[in-house]
């Protein structure tokens, strides 16, 4: 979205043929922490475009799960 916090990008976007039915994984990096993620949070709910995107998608959601994860000693993300 053009309206996220810029210290926030998506890093990947995952999913499952295995596990869970058609479960789909989204990795976000916010630069400067939990500043960064509650900007991005707020700027997102506040574009129309986002609002959409996740109107048409709740009806087929089964979950939705949220956390907050820290990368690895030996990460690339560190």
């Amino acid at each position: 979205l053009a309206t996220t916090d810029d210290s926030t990008s998506l890093v990947t976007l995952l999913y499952s043929d295995v596990g869970r039915l058609n479960e789909v994984i989204e990795v976000w990096r916010h630069g400067d922490g939990t500043g960064a993620m509650e900007r991005s949070r707020a700027n997102a709910r506040a574009a129309g475009e986002w609002r959409k995107a996740i109107g048409d998608i709740a009806a087929l959601s089964v979950s939705f799960e949220n956390g907050i994860y820290k990368p690895a000693e030996f990460s690339p993300l560190r």
